[in-house]
C-alpha cells in the first residue's frame, strides 16, 4: 500500500470518477523491443474499480467467476475491506455485496467489509504494536488479501495476506511488512489467517536499534504477487522490500521471490526464498536475493550476496548507494508475471522505477522460473505509466491471468497513463523469430495420459471418452491447428469436429465438465474450442491440454462416470478421500502426444 493520503477501498470509487483515460494516448503505439521482439499497445480503456491491490481473477469449483481486491487505510474511520466481484467474466463482474459484506457468525466483529479485528488478531497482528500517541495510524496492523487459489482437493479458498504492521517503528512515517496465508472453507464468507509464510530476514521489533544501529532500517517483505506454475508444480510469490531512512522515507526498493510446492497448500515450512542462486532459505526469516534484469553487469540476475543491504553499514540510503555498499532500486520491483503461450516464455511487468508517469512500461521474460533470469524484451513506447498495481487478463475468456496469448490485457490501478486511476491496454508482443510450436500441425496424434488411457471420440455421438490403448482407430487420432495467438484447436481425425467445452454457460467451467466434439465455427473457433498446449513435465516432454474458457486441464481416467473430464491443474494425488478431489491424480492430466498410425 501507499502512504497515509492514498485513496483506496471505498475512496477509490470517488477517484474513479476522474479517470481521464484515453484522451491523449495514440490509438496504437509500437515499440521495437530488445532481443528481437516488438511491442504494440492499444488505446487505454477505463477500469472503474481501482483500489489498493491488483484485482485477482479466479474461478470457483462450480465455474463461478470472481475477482478479489482489498484496501486497508490507516485512519480510525477509514475503510479496511476485502472486496469481491462476480459475473460472467471480468467485463461483466459487479460488486458482490453478499460476499463482500459477509460476517463471521462466530465472531460478528470479523467481517469482510471491516477487517480491523481480523488483521489485529491474526499471526502478524498479535505480534504487532501500536504507533505512538497522536499518530495517524489508528491500528497496529493492516492486512490486504492479494492472491487467491482454490484447492482442487477440497474447493477451499486459499489466499496471501499482505500485512503492514507496527507503524512508525523509529518515529518515522512508515511501518513493517510481512506475508501470511489465509483459508476460507465457505467460499470467501469467513477467513482464518493461519500463519506466516514470508517474513523479513531482519528485525521487525519497534525501535530495535541493536538490529538497525544507523540511519536506515528494512521495511520488511510484502506487496506479494502470486503465480501458480503448473509446469514446475510450484507456487511462486514475487514480493518486495524497501530500505527506509529513519529521518526520511523509503528510498531503495528491492524485488525477491519465494516458492513452495503447490501440493503443500501454502504451509509455512514449505516456502523457500531465492538466495544467492538457489532456493536455499526459509520463507520465514530467511535471507533473500534482490533480483534484477540480466545484463552485462548482472549476468546472474541477482545482486551478489556481499553487495546486499547490511544494516550495520552507516549512512543514509542515498549515501550507501553512492558508496556502493547497497544496491539501487531494482527495475523488477513488484513484478507480476504470466505464461505467454505465444512466446513460449514467462513474461513480467514491474512497477516503473521512474514514478513521474513519463516512463514506458517495461516487459521482461524468462524461459525458466527455476533460475529467475529475467531479460528485457521491450517496452510500451509512447504509452507511459507509473503503474502502481498491475495484472494481466486473457481477452479471449476474460476470466484468467495465468496463461496468455499473443495479445493480452495489461491492467493498471493508480499511477496509470496521464495520471488515470484505472485502465487497461491491449498489448501484443511479437518475436522476430517465432517460437517452435509444441506440436507438428501437419500430422495426427494419439493423446494418452500417464495412466495409459487414450482420448477418443465415442462412436455415434459428440461425446469423448478415454479408452484403453489401441492403434489404428481414426477416432483416437487428433490434429492440432494453431489459432495464431498461442492456442490450438484439436480436431478428431474421423469426424473433423473440434474438442470443446460449452463456453455459453458457466457449467463448461465447472470442475468435472465433460468435453465433447463440436463443429468448427464460421469466423473462428469459440473460446471453448481453444486449448493451450502447456509443458507438464519439461524434462520428459509431457504436456497438459488446458481449455482457454475454463482454465481446466483435460484428464483421462478409467473411473466410471469421469472417463474424460476437465479438472483443475494438479501435480499431486488427492489424499483427502472426499468427493471433491475424488482421488484424482496428476498422471490423469499429464499427457504424451504420440504420432498416430492413422
Amino acid at each position: 500500500m501507499r502512504p497515509l493520503s492514498r485513496a483506496g477501498g471505498a475512496v477509490a470509487a470517488a477517484v474513479a470518477l476522474v479517470l481521464g483515460v484515453g484522451t491523449a494516448a495514440p490509438a496504437r503505439t509500437a515499440s521495437p523491443g530488445a532481443a528481437g521482439y516488438t511491442v504494440t499497445v492499444g488505446t487505454p480503456v477505463p477500469f472503474t474499480h481501482p483500489t489498493d491491490t491488483p484485482a485477482t481473477p479466479y474461478l470457483d469449483r462450480d465455474g463461478t467467476f470472481h475477482y478479489q481486491q482489498s484496501a486497508a487505510l490507516y485512519g480510525a474511520g477509514d475503510p479496511r475491506v476485502w472486496d469481491f466481484y462476480t459475473g460472467k467474466d471480468f467485463d461483466s463482474a459487479a460488486f458482490d455485496r453478499s460476499l463482500s459484506e459477509a460476517v463471521d457468525p462466530a465472531d460478528p466483529a470479523d467481517r469482510n467489509d471491516d477487517t480491523t479485528r481480523r488483521c489485529n488478531t491474526g499471526p502478524t497482528g498479535r505480534e504487532a504494536t501500536y504507533a505512538p500517541s497522536g499518530s495517524g495510524y489508528a491500528q497496529k496492523n493492516y492486512c490486504d488479501l492479494s492472491g487467491v487459489w482454490v484447492d482442487p482437493d477440497t474447493g477451499d479458498w486459499y489466499g496471501l495476506a499482505h500485512n503492514e504492521f507496527t507503524p512508525q517503528p523509529f518515529g518515522d512515517g512508515l511501518h513493517y511488512d510481512a506475508v501470511d496465508y489465509a483459508v476460507s472453507t465457505d467460499q470467501g464468507r469467513t477467513w482464518t489467517i493461519e500463519d506466516h509464510v514470508i517474513t523479513s530476514p531482519y528485525s521487525t521489533e519497534r525501535g530495535d536499534t541493536a538490529a538497525f544501529p544507523h540511519e536506515t532500517y528494512s521495511y520488511g517483505d510484502g506487496d506479494q504477487r502470486l503465480f501458480v506454475d503448473a509446469a514446475s508444480g510450484y507456487f511462486y510469490v514475487y514480493y518486495g522490500s524497501r530500505i527506509v531512512d529513519k529521518r526520511g522515507g523509503w528510498k531503495a526498493f528491492y524485488e525477491h521471490v519465494a516458492r513452495a510446492p503447490i501440493a503443500a497448500k501454502m504451509a509455512p515450512g514449505s516456502w523457500r526464498k531465492w538466495y544467492d542462486g538457489a532456493w536455499s532459505e526459509p520463507g520465514t526469516g530467511g535471507r533473500e536475493s534482490d533480483i534484477v534484469p540480466v545484463d552485462a553487469g548482472h549476468p546472474t540476475g541477482y545482486t551478489p550476496a556481499g553487495a546486499e543491504y547490511d544494516p550495520a553499514n552507516p549512512g543514509t540510503a542515498a549515501e550507501q548507494i553512492a558508496a556502493g555498499t547497497m544496491p539501487p532500486t531494482s527495475p523488477l520491483f513488484v513484478l507480476d508475471i504470466a505464461y505467454d503461450a505465444h512466446l513460449g516464455l514467462y513474461i513480467g511487468t514491474p512497477q516503473a522505477v521512474d514514478q513521474s508517469g513519463g516512463a514506458p512500461q517495461y516487459l521482461y521474460a524468462t524461459d525458466d522460473l527455476a533460475t529467475q533470469k529475467w531479460r528485457l524484451i521491450g517496452d510500451t513506447g509512447a504509452y507511459t505509466t507509473a503503474s502502481w498495481y498491475r495484472w494481466f487478463l486473457d481477452p479471449a475468456g476474460r476470466t484468467g491471468s495465468a496463461v496468455l496469448g499473443r495479445t493480452f490485457r495489461a491492467y493498471c490501478s493508480f499511477g496509470c497513463s496521464h495520471d488515470a486511476s484505472g485502465e487497461y491496454v491491449d498489448v501484443t508482443v511479437d518475436p522476430v523469430a517465432p517460437a517452435a510450436p509444441p506440436v507438428d500441425t501437419g500430422r495426427g496424434y494419439r493423446i494418452a495420459s500417464g495412466r495409459g488411457r487414450v482420448l477418443a471420440q465415442a462412436s455415434g455421438g459428440s461425446a469423448v471418452t478415454s479408452v484403453a490403448p489401441a492403434t489404428g482407430s481414426a477416432r483416437a487420432s487428433w490434429s492440432f491447428t494453431p489459432t495464431g495467438d498461442g492456442a490450438f484447436t484439436v480436431a478428431n481425425a474421423a469426424t473433423g469436429r473440434l474438442l470443446a467445452v460449452d463456453s455459453a454457460r458457466k457449467a463448461g467451467r465447472a470442475w468435472g465438465a465433460k468435453p465433447v466434439v463440436t463443429a468448427p465455427r464460421t469466423g473462428g473457433p469459440a473460446v471453448g474450442q481453444q486449448w493451450f498446449v502447456l509443458p507438464a513435465t519439461p524434462e520428459d516432454g509431457t504436456y497438459r491440454l488446458v481449455n482457454r474458457y475454463s482454465g481446466l486441464a483435460l484428464g483421462l481416467s478409467a473411473t466410471a462416470g469421469r472417463l474424460a473430464e476437465t479438472t483443475p491443474v494438479r501435480t499431486w494425488t488427492d489424499r483427502t478421500g472426499g468427493p471433491v478431489g475424488g482421488g484424482r491424480t496428476a498422471a490423469e492430466q499429464t499427457l504424451t502426444l504420440t504420432p498416430a498410425t492413422t
